[in-house]
């Protein structure tokens, strides 16, 4: 198999994938990383649900989710922090574009990804520095709901994008 590198790190090919095939079926050592990517806009949070909706990402559900209908009307984290909503007009602070995002997301039923939690020091702020971007750009945690109404969701499974390669939460069992 042949391997990349990016910053003296090594990613190995994902394991084929099979499309239909859930990513509960896959082995908690699999990972993903699309270099591509990653060089062309880099990962924060404002892109990680869209790296995690990468076609070739064998952990992302073959169904159509909310975030694809959300992204189709040009609805993002980052383009309601440039323009806001109707009655919230940008720019926004980044945890305002995420709460935006998510209320949207909650007006929607269907399998959804998250982004979960924003760290408290960030909550608030409208302009970041490069550090602190990059700060923010090495861990993101994802979760993979199904939505039946706006408060009632069921867990679908839990991943983490690590310096930009995305892993499965093990779980309680397999700890």
């Amino acid at each position: 198999q042949k391997t990349t590198t990016d910053n003296n790190f090594f990613f190995l090919p994902p394991p084929p994938h099979k499309p239909g095939t859930h990513a509960s079926t896959m082995s908690e050592t699999a990972s993903f990383v699309d270099p591509v990517f990653l060089a062309r806009f880099g990962l924060t949070r404002i892109n990680c649900i869209d790296y995690f909706l990468h076609p070739l990402n064998p952990f992302r559900t073959s169904a159509k989710t909310s975030n694809e209908v959300l992204n189709m009307q040009g609805i993002n984290i980052g383009t309601l922090m440039a323009w806001g909503t109707g009655s919230r007009p940008g720019p926004l602070s980044l945890q305002e574009g995420e709460d935006e995002y998510r209320l949207a997301l909650e007006r929607l039923t269907g399998e959804q990804y998250e982004l979960v939690g924003l760290p408290n020091e960030w909550l608030g702020k409208v302009e970041m520095t490069p550090e602190e971007l990059k700060q923010m750009s090495s861990l993101f945690t994802v979760r993979h709901v199904h939505r039946t109404s706006p408060r009632q969701v069921k867990v679908l499974g839990i991943y983490y994008i690590l310096e930009g390669v995305i892993y499965k939460s093990p779980s309680v069992r397999g700890l």
